[in-house]
């Protein structure tokens, strides 16, 4: 394996379609969560890169940003990758990249980790004139995602974060289905 978007053919590497889901998020609905100042511009600067440094086509990167990188616009986001048909199982170079407020999903218990969408919550109608809250994706659900991403695709999948937490337990999730070296941007 040589380096990201690269995959080796006997003497010369062969340049590997990449894939991306790239998610920013300064601006939060809720006032539980305080804005941030330089999330989205990191999103911004890595799909720079993606663009201009590797030469993936913008048709091939989903950018969420803000009140884009909603709950379920991240979910359908990830879901995209896994039904991509041009994102070939073991070819393609897939990367998920997010910077943004990370928590935990019960704050007093402190047991499961979540990235924080821009929508948490806030409240969405739930039927019956009653509503309910929008949760966090927590360590369990995007553990899901990306286990139904790597059936469908393969493992190369490449997840990075950039956030603002309480604590980095979050990490071990991104690690734990990293395939390959997280991309710094320094």
């Amino acid at each position: 394996m040589g380096s990201l978007g690269e995959q080796s053919s006997g003497d010369a590497p062969m340049k590997r379609p990449i894939f991306a889901v790239v998610i920013g998020i300064n601006e939060y609905v809720s006032s539980s969560y305080d804005n941030l100042r330089a999330a989205a511009q990191d999103a911004d600067r890595f799909n720079s890169y993606l663009a201009q440094n590797l030469g993936v086509p913008s048709d091939n990167i989903r950018n969420l940003r803000d009140k884009n990188a909603s709950r379920d616009a991240i979910i359908e986001s990830i879901s995209w990758l896994t039904h991509h048909d041009e994102v070939k199982k073991d070819e393609a170079a897939i990367i998920i990249y997010f910077a943004g407020h990370g928590a935990f999903k019960n704050k007093e218990f402190k047991g499961i980790q979540m990235i924080c969408p821009s929508d948490i919550d806030t409240a969405i109608p739930a039927g019956n004139g009653h509503s309910k809250l929008v949760k966090g994706l927590s360590r369990v659900e995007l553990a899901e995602l990306f286990i139904n991403l790597s059936k469908a695709k393969g493992d190369n999948i490449v997840r990075t974060k950039i956030m603002d937490l309480r604590t980095n337990s979050i990490n071990s999730l991104f690690r734990r289905f990293s395939s390959t070296a997280v991309i710094p941007l320094g």
